[in-house]
């Protein structure tokens, strides 16, 4: 529950039913006195994987399932598109961006639990511009196109914007960083190397670890990118006794 100064106050109706929404504007929260840092890495196989130096990784989410919903509503629109039934094809959509919508708050806010639990002052995330280029298969084949649809549809932005505003409510930064090459570089002595499958190995050190949690290491050092900050997540980052 929150507490806040009332504002604006929409009615609307849907499906037959009338809601009332009402913003409410929270007081301001001082920025958290941290110098932990906590690296976020999302991806399609493993949703999200944090790391926080001196306190390890944790996975989050469950990755097969949440492809295996994604595939069963894409299958269920496709039929629904051949019968013509317009309407279902909506209803569809609405349903499964509601289930997506549900699932991101629940893993945005382990996360953000997770960061108090550790103390973390800040979290960096990557920077989501060119994030459908940069994960989007060239090759063809309908395994292509079906791992295509895939990232061009998964809502990292979505889950972004979920965490800043969950860390901003409790006075923890949020940074974006530059996302390349974090999962190729080796967390022990920064050569690049592409990881065979899940599991990533150096081939010039020997370190052995998770693909993302590679990611999430390497985020976690990353400097942030200040101009940006707003670019991915569309929250603008206020100073404490500022902002509306």
């Amino acid at each position: 529950v929150y507490v806040g100064k009332p504002g604006l106050l929409r009615i609307k109706q849907k499906r037959s039913k009338w809601f009332a929404d009402i913003a409410l504007a929270l007081p301001l929260v001082c920025p958290v006195v941290c110098e932990q840092v906590m690296g976020i890495d999302l991806g399609i196989k493993v949703p999200a994987v944090s790391y926080t130096s001196g306190q390890g990784a944790r996975f989050y989410g469950n990755g097969r399932y949440q492809r295996m919903m994604r595939r069963r509503f894409y299958a269920r629109r496709k039929s629904l598109q051949k019968a013509r039934k317009t309407r279902e094809v909506r209803h569809s959509k609405g349903k499964e961006q509601r289930w997506m919508k549900e699932v991101n708050h629940q893993l945005s806010r382990q996360i953000v639990n997770q960061a108090q639990a550790q103390h973390v002052g800040t979290i960096k995330v990557e920077s989501l511009s060119g994030i459908r280029k940069g994960t989007t298969r060239t090759s063809r084949g309908a395994k292509a196109r079906k791992n295509n649809r895939m990232h061009n549809t998964w809502s990292f932005f979505q889950l972004t914007q979920f965490i800043t505003y969950k860390a901003q409510r409790i006075g923890i930064k949020v940074e974006q960083v530059d996302p390349a090459y974090t999962s190729q570089e080796c967390p022990a002595c920064s050569t690049r190397n592409k990881a065979q499958d899940r599991t990533y190995v150096c081939t010039d050190c020997g370190w052995m670890g998770h693909r993302d949690k590679v990611g999430a290491v390497n985020i976690s050092r990353r400097a942030g990118l200040p101009d940006k900050r707003a670019g991915a997540t569309g929250v603008e980052h206020s100073a404490c006794g500022r902002g509306a």
